[in-house]
């Protein structure tokens, strides 16, 4: 009888795991298909920007590119480590003071409810990830031009 318990909770135990094994490869195949298709769009409309095809403006696509991705995530990480409450929370009240409104959180609520709710670290990893991806051709196409 107690054979047959553990038995069920072994197949239990292993279908939890095999479903967070399935969801977590879904997140990260939704999350790189993402990235790939935002960094493919920033490229893109910077190569349109540009109205040239040289290697170049290809260079400088990349660095653009490789510009905004990385700092999205050092953004996020700042955002996560309340080194940016005080610059958003000022201008929030000094936008709200003009309207004739008060905050609903004020300055200490605002930090903590950061502390204690961040953002996953699982969004900004993601996004240096992909900057230091994009940075690889980057340099790459840097070195081509500076040899010629």
């Amino acid at each position: 009888m107690e054979k047959e318990v553990d038995k069920e909770k072994d197949a239990l135990l292993i279908e939890d795991i095999k479903r967070r094994r399935k969801q977590k490869i879904r997140k990260y195949t939704i999350t790189t298909l993402l990235m790939t298709l935002m960094t493919l769009i920033i490229f893109g409309l910077t190569l349109l920007w540009q109205w040239d095809l040289s290697l170049m403006s290809i260079g400088d696509s990349l660095w653009f590119t490789f510009a905004i991705i990385f700092t999205i995530g050092w953004l996020l990480f700042v955002y996560n480590h309340n080194v940016l409450s005080p610059i958003i929370h000022g201008f929030k009240v000094f936008g709200l003071m003009f309207v004739g409104k008060r905050p609903k959180h004020d300055y200490y609520n605002y930090m903590k409810n950061i502390q204690e709710n961040p953002l996953p670290k699982f969004y900004y990893i993601i996004f240096f990830i992909n900057a230091f991806i994009v940075l690889i051709p980057t340099l790459i196409v840097f070195f081509i031009l500076m040899n010629s």
